[in-house]
């Protein structure tokens, strides 16, 4: 790899391979789709440094650190290094991190990075609020006319995530706490292929 922290990937990459975090084609796919992001702002902080840490204290591992680093960085091979503007964009408070998001496009829009999503409402409203309150509160993020796009493996109830869009962009749109502020939600269901958005008016 020619990025920063190489060696220390070298190091984890071994350690990940002894604990069965991951496998050769883990890190191969992983340095491959690093070396490609080359010069990304917050890569090294991001999911490097989520694969490096992986495991890195105690015996037990966290093999799904290594997994959701490899999803992100391969999520923003797709999209492409000279569309990203930042990766691993946190909101911060004092020393503690009161937010994170995985990638910022140089056209603003956020990108999320998740395995599954959409098995329950609860979960799916408080993750988009979670992320959109991220969005609202970071200096060097608009909120107003932005979209967020969160990208998973897989999602169960396409109906459910729709309803929910639908009902979460409303509310912004109507109250002065999201500074009725036009946001745009999109949820791709990388299995299938689909991209789910707002309900439209019949």
């Amino acid at each position: 790899m020619d990025i920063d922290r190489a060696d220390e990937f070298r190091t984890a990459a071994a350690r990940n391979l002894e604990r069965g975090n991951a496998d050769t084609d883990d890190i191969e796919k992983f340095a491959t789709h690093a070396d490609n992001l080359e010069g990304v702002d917050g890569l090294n902080s991001g999911p490097v440094d989520d694969f490096v840490d992986a495991g890195a204290r105690g015996n037990a591992g966290d093999p799904g650190n290594v997994k959701g680093a490899l999803r992100e960085v391969r999520r923003a091979d797709e999209i492409g290094s000279e569309n990203i503007r930042k990766m691993s964009v946190e909101l911060r408070d004092g020393n503690d991190i009161k937010g994170e998001l995985d990638i910022q496009r140089t056209n603003g829009d956020i990108v999320e990075s998740k395995s599954s999503f959409g098995f329950d409402p609860e979960r799916v409203n408080d993750q988009f609020e979670r992320k959109l309150s991220t969005m609202r509160d970071h200096p060097d993020v608009d909120f107003d006319g932005n979209t967020l796009e969160v990208r998973a493996t897989h999602v169960d109830d396409h109906s459910m995530v729709r309803s929910e869009i639908t009902e979460l962009e409303d509310e912004i749109a109507e109250s002065a706490e999201w500074n009725n502020a036009d946001i745009t939600i999109e949820v791709r269901d990388e299995r299938t292929g689909t991209v789910i958005t707002r309900e439209t008016e019949a």
